[in-house]
């Protein structure tokens, strides 16, 4: 997950440039990120299904292969089309990797230490994007689509080392078997049943707010500050490096004193603090300290969701990840559009949006917390009776 994170992170800022050779317009710019997103929102189910069907090393080893090739068939693209094309079934062949991964750290570890193996799995992913750009900066000076090549490259040299040293799990958590006791389409629905529609709201709601952040905090600081690009790269790094921190060293600890759920709150509650710091910062480096606060939040509550995801036990790891990716991707779709339409309207808008989302995700948190509690004697009582 780190090389393929440090080749999607190599590629992300080189984009724009294929971009500008190609002509195109920063609407059709926009199209190849959502495009991408599109196609996992899809796929990521189907191959979670998959994940669960015929085993996890399958669909991670066709992952890696097509992670590879989505970035080498960029080189042959001539237009627009060609590139959203490639751009689209790049997405396609290489979005089982997130759930096929994460279902794999599900079984591998027990349900007490799951948050920090998953934790540490986000922080590599976090390291694997920081990285990528700085090693995109060295190969781009060698030509636009040098990069391409090494992002490509890093995912297929990655084939081997998985094929050797990673091993399917003996034992799958709530694998579905040869009999499908849930269909697709109901295990799709299952992102409604309680239990589960809080946690993938909550991923939703994670991801409406960072992609808004990250498609316009350059902008925003630039309209605001008249900033440099040494301050924009920094406050960048700041989130990003902040996350990998906390994933790495400090939920250990966290997750020694505090539940899941209350570590979810807290991560809400710092991530709102950050937003808000960001769109009523009065000089440059009050948007550094939101970037830390909404690093060390999202680091807190993304984690934790997966975590809590994974232990449910109505359906199997597969699907429960490839879902979550879907909804990830979803706020990936949709968190750019509105961000981009506010800030046109009002320069702050997309960040008081992303406080407002997160201050919102924390009462779902609450309310769930409070029904859980409460449903809670009923169950005792039923069991007494018996």
């Amino acid at each position: 997950m780190f090389l393929t994170m440090t080749g999607y992170g190599i590629v992300l800022p080189t984009l724009p440039f294929i971009a500008d050779d190609l002509g195109l317009t920063s609407f059709q710019m926009g199209t190849l990120i959502t495009g991408w997103a599109a196609s996992q929102l899809i796929t990521a189910p189907l191959w979670g299904r998959f994940a669960d069907k015929i085993g996890r090393k399958p669909v991670l080893i066709f992952g890696l292969f097509g992670f590879g090739i989505a970035f080498l068939i960029l080189i042959f693209a001539q237009n627009y089309w060609q590139l959203l094309i490639a751009r689209i079934i790049g997405a396609a062949l290489s979005s089982g990797t997130h759930p096929a991964v994460f279902s794999m750290v599900a079984d591998f570890s027990n349900k007490k230490d799951r948050n920090i193996s998953i934790a540490k799995m986000g922080a590599l992913n976090g390291l694997g994007f920081l990285c990528g750009p700085a090693v995109g900066g060295i190969f781009t000076p060698l030509g636009v689509m040098v990069p391409f090549i090494v992002a490509g490259s890093l995912a297929l040299v990655t084939l081997p080392l998985a094929w050797l040293y990673i091993k399917e799990p003996v034992e799958k958590d709530t694998q579905i078997g040869d009999d499908e006791t849930l269909s697709l389409w109901s295990s799709i629905l299952m992102v409604t049943k309680t239990g589960y529609w809080n946690l993938y709201t909550i991923t939703l709601g994670l991801s409406l707010a960072a992609s808004s952040f990250f498609g316009l905090l350059g902008y925003f600081m630039i309209a605001r500050f008249d900033a440099s690009a040494i301050f924009v790269s920094l406050a960048f790094s700041a989130q990003a490096g902040v996350s990998v921190l906390v994933q790495f060293f400090l939920l250990k600890k966290i997750y020694e004193v505090w539940d899941e759920e209350k570590i979810s709150k807290v991560g809400l509650v710092i991530t709102t603090i950050g937003y808000s710091l960001i769109a009523l910062a009065p000089m440059t480096w009050i948007v550094i300290l939101g970037c830390i606060f909404t690093g060390f939040g999202q680091a807190c509550v993304r984690p934790t969701v997966i975590s809590l995801l994974s232990k449910r036990e109505e359906m199997g790891q597969g699907i429960t990840m490839g879902l979550q990716q879907s909804m990830d991707s979803l706020g990936r779709i949709l968190g750019p559009l509105w961000g981009g339409w506010i800030f046109s309207v009002f320069v702050p808008g997309p960040f008081l949006t992303s406080a407002l989302i997160t201050l919102l995700l924390f009462i779902i948190v609450i309310v769930s917390s409070e029904h859980r509690l409460q449903q809670m004697p009923r169950v005792r009582e039923k069991s007494s009776r018996m």
